[in-house]
């Protein structure tokens, strides 16, 4: 990446940067700045979040994404309070993806019960118990066939 780019291209990125955040199309954003094609913009605008990326982190991104989420609220608002089903719907909505954005809701509890069957248990004793009858079961019926064969 050029660590010097020029004024220009600069002043390029910032404006795709800005359209894409107001929720532009790449084909958007090449007719307003002037780009041949709406891959042109899209490199632009990848450029300039790479420069941002190091310059702030992802905190940037997030911040970004915080603002669409307020510019549509604040489209909304009107319509919601007039009293728009959908328009309240997609506020709610709006609101979830922020709140989950930003780690603003509370951590969800989730009590579960556990059984631990650890050895010397009732199961592990009667499996013991069951497999020393299937033994000494085993070496009666081998018993049974020796007596018949030898009488």
């Amino acid at each position: 990446m050029n660590r010097n780019p020029d004024p220009e291209v600069l002043d390029k990125e910032r404006q795709a940067v800005e359209l894409r955040r107001a929720g532009a199309t790449y084909e958007e954003i090449a007719r307003a700045i002037g780009y041949a094609t709406a891959q042109g913009a899209w490199l632009a605008y990848n450029r300039a979040m790479k420069r941002t990326l190091v310059e702030a982190g992802t905190e940037e991104i997030r911040q970004t994404e915080a603002d669409r989420l307020d510019r549509l609220h604040r489209a909304l608002w009107p319509q919601a309070i007039a009293g728009d089903v959908k328009a309240i719907t997609s506020i709610l909505r709006l609101m979830e993806r922020r709140a989950r954005l930003l780690g603003l809701d509370a951590p969800t509890k989730i009590q579960a019960e556990v059984t631990n069957y650890e050895g010397g248990s009732d199961i592990d004793r009667e499996v013991a118990r069951l497999a020393g009858l299937l033994s000494s079961g085993a070496d009666r019926s081998s018993e049974t066939v020796l007596d018949a064969s030898e009488g």
